[in-house]
């Protein structure tokens, strides 16, 4: 190879080289902060309320506030960034500049639940507690404002039962219990046997019997349970053991049994 041309490769390879070792370029990227709207003719009561928004949701209140207001300029009869300013005022401690604006939406837009809401959630954070309840009740009647407005309302009601005072407590009665009475067995329906099957079911609740007779005549239609002052529970307990298909055993009280018994079990026909 001659020495022009070798002279000419290696400058060659060199210029790849640097190409290699070259980093590319980084391009510079420019980011720019939203900037506030000046008044211009392109503009209108809406995009200034949808820039309140749009600050609001980025916790730039000052900016959403006059944003809002600015949308009032334009259009001092809206109902949404008059609601959205008041709203703002509450959220920042203004509450009585935001219930005197509300109080004005609530009478230019009656039928709207969303002032009467935003509203009564202020007399709640003022603590007019019945105001509040009134207007929430107001505000779920109407279109739109029931899921919000129950919640809120919830809110209230919650603050005022805990403003009820408790009632004291009433005094512990001391109820002596009741003692286990006797039970005479009377065979009123004159089926052989009967009384001592019942008895047996009576001792199986854990109950004593005293004594079985049978009724002159078993003239008894409609079975009884007779019992004494003191055994109402006792009797109760009775009748309950001795249920079955039909209507269930009269309880009578009286004022003595008798023969030492507590209670009196008259087995009539419906026993049959």
């Amino acid at each position: 190879m001659s020495m022009p041309l070798r002279l000419f490769s290696l400058l060659l390879l060199l210029c790849l080289l640097q190409g290699c070792a070259s980093a590319p370029a980084v391009p510079k990227w420019n980011m720019q902060a939203v900037q506030r709207i000046s008044h211009s003719a392109g503009q209108n009561a809406v995009t200034y309320f949808e820039l309140g928004k749009f600050y609001q949701a980025r916790g730039q209140l000052v900016l959403a506030a006059e944003a809002f207001a600015a949308s009032i300029a334009l259009d001092p009869q809206q109902l949404a960034a008059r609601n959205a300013l008041a709203v703002l005022d509450a959220r920042q401690g203004r509450l009585e500049q935001a219930a005197t604006a509300l109080l004005v939406l609530v009478r230019d837009f009656p039928e709207a639940a969303q002032p009467l809401n935003n509203l009564g959630y202020v007399y709640y954070l003022q603590g007019e507690l019945a105001q509040a309840s009134r207007l929430l009740d107001q505000a779920m009647a109407r279109d739109g404002g029931t899921a919000l407005a129950r919640n809120n309302l919830q809110l209230v009601q919650a603050a005022q039962l805990a403003l009820v005072p408790a009632a004291p407590a009433a005094p512990a009665v001391t109820v002596a219990p009741e003692v286990l009475a006797e039970i005479e067995i009377i065979n009123g329906n004159g089926i052989r046997g009967m009384a001592a099957q019942v008895r047996l079911r009576v001792q199986a609740r854990g109950m004593a019997v005293s004594r079985l007779r049978n009724q002159p005549g078993f003239r008894q239609e409609r079975s009884q349970i007779l019992y004494a002052p003191g055994h109402a529970r006792q009797a109760g307990a009775l009748r309950l053991a001795l249920a079955q298909r039909g209507e269930s055993m009269q309880l009578v009280a009286v004022a003595s049994v008798g023969r030492g018994a507590g209670i009196r079990l008259i087995l009539g026909r419906d026993q049959a």
